[in-house]
């Protein structure tokens, strides 16, 4: 039996986190009526370089923002594993403290793109839906692998989403956001304005602690 609402789940390095990744995910919750989601910085990722800023630091951005933003809350788990990161550990470990509540996976096109190329990307299918935001740039032409999946597992109506707990791919309706992170840290370095694309709290975090400068 389902229980309790949809738990929304975001995950990245928030190397800082900003608007392109929050507005997306802000559009796709309200149209599959989630109003919790948890935001998980990563500690050591295992899909690209170490972050630029220190996960202590990280944490605290992603605090701030939830602070301004309800619908999210701060998950700590990854950062405390110490560990290379890997959505698999973190979905079991989810579906275990959640085990009938559906966990609902944000990732964006580019990440359906590269699905199967995730550490046990199968079984992932099974701990959660996948609900995928657009990202600028990004084009709706799948490798046959993931048109097959699709095929097995696209949804289009939300209520799909709430009463079965996982194994659906809901793409959303969002628009695209030409924001990236490493952008926005080039930015920063050169003290370019970052206005409306980064949360005002946490500019304001990055400034005092003087994060991105060119010389750190």
């Amino acid at each position: 039996m389902i229980s309790n609402q949809a738990l929304g789940i975001f995950g990245g390095t928030f190397d800082p986190l900003h608007m392109g990744h929050i507005n997306p995910i802000l559009e796709a919750a309200s149209q599959l009526s989630i109003n919790k989601i948890a935001l998980i910085p990563c500690h050591i990722p295992s899909h690209k370089g170490a972050a630029s800023t220190s996960s202590e630091h990280r944490l605290a951005m992603v605090k701030l923002l939830c602070q301004q933003y309800p619908i999210f809350f701060p998950d700590e788990r990854e950062i405390k594993r110490n560990k290379p990161t890997y959505s698999i550990d973190t979905l079991r470990e989810l579906r275990k403290l959640h085990p009938q509540t559906p966990l609902c996976f944000f990732i964006g096109m580019d990440s359906l793109h590269s699905l199967p190329t995730w550490r046990h990307w199968q079984e992932l299918c099974e701990l959660c839906h996948f609900v995928v935001c657009q990202r600028g740039g990004q084009t709706a032409q799948f490798s046959p692998q993931i048109s097959q999946l699709l095929k097995e597992r696209q949804v289009t109506m939300p209520g799909e989403i709430q009463r079965t707990r996982s194994g659906k791919i809901f793409i959303a309706d969002t628009k695209p956001v030409a924001i990236s992170s490493t952008a926005l840290r080039a930015r920063l370095a050169k003290q370019l304005p970052v206005d409306g694309l980064i949360p005002a709290p946490v500019v304001r975090y990055i400034k005092q602690h003087k994060l991105y400068t060119q010389n750190t």
